[in-house]
């Protein structure tokens, strides 16, 4: 039934997973790039149904790090593959996400690949150049995240 299901988004080979969905790991994250040039999904394990979890308004978004309380994912957000910055969306369906960081709006550069601590404070990424094959990185940088909040 789940392999049905995921026939329906996207031709074989062109769906990522990504995360498990904490705390109980009933769900999946995973991304789809034929549909729509890239959209986060989640996969209910036990019963098989995908909801699409970001707008479907053709911008590249592919799912990266989990937080821990399971409320929400990074993503990884662009205009088109390769120009995309980390946003944090919301897996309550609303669609709803909030920047996290800003290298895309410097030419050239982007930031990619997130990965969130255990406890939620800290989210690891990469820099990247626009353009690079996914997966390409030039420096790892560590955000506090309840510092970058309080700085807005």
């Amino acid at each position: 039934m789940i392999l049905d299901n995921l026939q329906t988004v996207g031709k074989e080979g062109e769906i990522e997973t990504q995360n498990f969905v904490l705390p109980d790991e009933k769900a999946l994250t995973f991304s789809t790039y034929a549909y729509l040039g890239g959209e986060v999904m989640l996969l209910d394990i036990e019963t098989g149904n995908i909801t699409r979890m970001t707008s479907g308004d053709e911008r590249f978004e592919e799912c990266e790090g989990i937080f821990p309380d399971g409320k929400s994912t990074c993503i990884e957000r662009g205009s088109i593959p390769g120009t995309a910055d980390i946003w944090q969306l919301k897996l309550d369906g609303s669609g709803e996400a909030k920047r996290l960081t800003y290298f895309n709006d410097y030419k050239g550069y982007r930031a990619s690949n997130p990965s969130i601590s255990d406890d939620g404070k800290f989210m690891a990424f990469q820099l990247a150049r626009t353009g690079d094959r996914a997966g390409v990185g030039y420096g790892i940088f560590i955000m506090d995240l309840e510092k970058a909040e309080e700085s807005k």
